[in-house]
């Protein structure tokens, strides 16, 4: 035997599978679990793109990537839709969208009816829940969730509003699980969500 096979026995070759076993303990491992934020959420009824009332509790059993804005929204609202359903629609490319629901909850209840909603939501390509209601019921979820809207005149005659525009990742209990900014990393939300099917 050379040096180079003695070399190869006896140190490489114990390296390749040390190396190999971790490798495959690391793939194995279950994916970190995300803390249940009990500062916000909860339960709240509003009414959905349907005109019909609608409560959060009757999504349990899904996922539900929970978002607030108005659609009139000029730039930030248009843009968080649109990542929104992109991380859906990798989810559904791998089969792992049947438990997730895209909810979107407008704060602009005077221009954004049901009927709006059911028209403009379709264009994002993502099954997103539109939900609507009367302003002080919309405030109060707002609260629950640390949301913040000022409306605002936007000098054409038309409100705009300055807000928070995060994005809050719910389980399957409606317990929030992780909240993000409105630029989001997609694929990082798409494994967060697969952690809670």
């Amino acid at each position: 035997m050379n040096n180079k096979d003695r070399f190869t026995r006896t140190f490489f070759l114990p390296m390749l599978i040390a190396g190999a076993a971790l490798l495959l303990a690391a793939c194995s491992e279950p994916a970190r679990e995300l803390p249940v934020n009990t500062r916000l959420g909860g339960d709240f009824t509003l009414t959905d793109y349907n005109g019909e009332r609608f409560s959060l509790s009757s999504l349990n059993g899904e996922v539900v990537i929970l978002f607030f804005g108005y659609t009139h929204c000029p730039d930030i609202c248009p843009a968080v839709l649109a990542r929104v359903s992109q991380v859906y629609r990798n989810l559904k490319e791998q089969g792992e969208a049947d438990q997730v629901r895209p909810v979107f909850v407008t704060f602009d209840p005077e221009r954004d009816t049901a009927q709006h909603l059911r028209e403009y939501l379709p264009w994002f390509k993502a099954d997103i829940l539109g939900l609507t209601g009367e302003l002080s019921a919309i405030e109060k979820v707002a609260e629950q969730y640390g949301v913040v809207f000022i409306k605002e005149d936007g000098g054409n005659g038309e409100a705009d509003f300055t807000h928070s525009d995060y994005i809050y990742l719910l389980d399957q209990q409606g317990r929030v699980r992780k909240v993000y900014p409105a630029d989001f990393n997609i694929d990082e939300v798409v494994a967060d969500v697969k952690t809670l099917l």
